[in-house]
């Protein structure tokens, strides 16, 4: 019945993908309840796998779905813009703000399907958080700390297969394919670092966390990246355990 509703080419594969992703998310659930964040990221991909042979048996190709939400952001972009008056106030800069438009949209519409897997994602997790907190009696364990953070390290190939696919012209659309895996692997493994950290904050005073804290703001890039090689590298060196191990004074 969702997907009958009236829109564009993008919004009914982002209802379609939600569809697939409910369905595989309850119907794990009820197979297996778990408390591990794999489940999420297996959901995930099996509704993306879904998501694709969707696509094959209607015949549509990855491009037209780009091209619709690249229109569906363009034009909302322009309607924003008059809206506010930017295009009378700033004539002499017009081009150029177009232009940067354009870089964005092109951008957003290559990587939509990694924003989409990552609010997949975030959104199960959420989802299940709070059915633990409202439930009255729940199926399955309760979400561990987000300090326990973690998934299962074989994951990390996804790094080498994104990285084979942006580096290496394997297919036409490789880099397109990479660059989202990449996207994706980048963020979860950056939140794992974060969750590293967060679990060896707790021997630190207050004030340093604070202070680190508002110093990571201003240097966000440099600490995003950190945060992801903590998180590889805590793929082979478990630095949670490590810390549990350490005895305390």
């Amino acid at each position: 019945m969702w997907l009958q509703h009236s829109g564009g080419l993008a919004g009914q594969f982002a209802r379609a993908g939600a569809v697939f992703l409910v369905g595989t998310f309850l119907a794990l659930t009820v197979w297996k309840p778990s408390a591990q964040f794999s489940r999420a990221i297996t959901a995930t991909g099996i509704a993306a796998a879904a998501l694709i042979l969707w696509m094959w048996h209607l015949e549509l190709a990855w491009g037209e779905v780009q091209r619709s939400l690249e229109q569906n952001l363009w034009t909302y972009n322009r309607d924003l813009m008059l809206r506010l008056g930017e295009a009378a106030r700033n004539r002499a800069g017009g081009e150029a703000t177009v232009l940067e438009m354009a870089a964005m949209v092109r951008t957003l519409g290559s990587f939509y399907p990694a924003f989409l897997a990552l609010a997949s994602l975030g959104g199960l997790r959420l989802a299940w958080t709070w059915y633990h907190r409202i439930a009255g009696h729940p199926v399955g364990s309760a979400p561990t700390r987000f300090t326990s953070f973690r998934f299962n390290d074989q994951l990390v190939w996804g790094w080498v297969i994104g990285l084979a696919l942006s580096l290496l012209p394997l297919t036409p659309d490789g880099k397109l394919i990479g660059g989202n895996l990449l996207l994706v692997w980048g963020v979860l493994y950056a939140v794992r670092g974060l969750a590293v950290f967060s679990a060896g904050s707790g021997r630190l005073p207050i004030p340093i966390v604070v202070t680190i804290s508002v110093v990571a703001m201003f240097l966000l890039p440099f600490v995003m990246a950190g945060l992801t090689l903590l998180g590889l590298a805590d793929t082979w060196l478990d630095f949670r355990r490590r810390l549990v191990a350490t005895p305390t004074t």
